[in-house]
């Protein structure tokens, strides 16, 4: 896991840095960013925390020392997949949903970035766990997509905010 000691140490760093961020601003509006309804704003909260904390949970795996790679291939298994429950509710959530604002298709293709980087997650985490081939590679990259899925429905969250703001 050396030679991928400052990709996991920077990526950990930026989700953890921007989590703080979307904490920040989701306090400073939390009656609009927590709550449900049609503009979908406590789901896009939801979505970015959870994408950023999936990326740091992977990070803080990946540098802890001397974890062999099948041991880091089963224990992220364990965790991703478990997540990815909570992750399937919310696309089910989302899906069942009635909105006046968005139609269905709109209010889940929100969730496709994540539904990947989460797959590639299990994926990689899954044939290092038993197959004991190195994918790390794989595993960066859903880390990417989870952080760029994350930071996109962060601004996407502010947006709204920013509008419901002006339209009060």
């Amino acid at each position: 896991m050396q030679l991928w000691f400052n990709f996991y140490a920077v990526i950990g760093t930026a989700a953890a840095a921007l989590m703080g961020l979307l904490f920040v601003a989701t306090s400073l509006n939390a009656a609009a960013a927590l709550t449900g309804g049609a503009q979908g704003l406590r789901g896009l909260t939801e979505q970015a925390f959870e994408n950023y904390l999936a990326v740091l949970m992977v990070s803080l795996l990946a540098l802890f020392p001397d974890m062999s790679l099948a041991t880091f291939g089963r224990v992220t298994l364990l965790v991703i997949a478990t997540w990815s429950a909570w992750v399937v509710v919310r696309l089910y959530q989302t899906v069942a949903e009635k909105s006046g604002h968005r139609t269905r298709l709109t209010a889940t293709r929100r969730h496709v970035s994540t539904l990947i980087g989460f797959g590639l997650l299990i994926y990689a985490a899954a044939r290092m766990a038993l197959d004991g081939k190195d994918m790390r590679d794989t595993m960066a990259a859903a880390t990417i997509v989870l952080l760029f899925s994350a930071t996109e429905k962060a601004w996407s969250l502010l947006n709204r905010l920013a509008r419901n703001a002006r339209n009060d």
